[in-house]
């Protein structure tokens, strides 16, 4: 799933641990994953939007379209072309 696997790439872990089958089911049903930005003070709070969006729970919460999808990933390529250098995320760090 390749929502998940942006998420471990943003924070280095999976959005939700259990240690039994019945337990993954609950957590998948249940809980909400942590917003990236909270797990990583360095993931911008723009990427983190997107991730949680495609995480939701519900198909009405998350992107209808991928030119949804593509729309918000454009403008938060132009707000990091805006960011100061300094305050950017390096790149390949975990």
């Amino acid at each position: 799933m390749p929502r998940v696997t942006l998420y471990e790439m943003l924070t280095g872990t999976l959005p939700f641990t259990a240690s039994d089958p019945m337990e993954w089911v609950h957590c998948h049903i249940a809980k909400q994953p942590l917003p990236p930005a909270e797990r990583r003070k360095d993931v911008p709070r723009s990427v983190s939007g997107i991730i949680t969006k495609l995480l939701a729970k519900t198909a009405e919460e998350r992107y209808q379209t991928a030119a949804g999808l593509e729309s918000d990933l454009r403008r938060c390529l132009a707000e990091w072309d805006c960011e100061p250098p300094h305050r950017r995320i390096p790149a390949g760090r975990t």
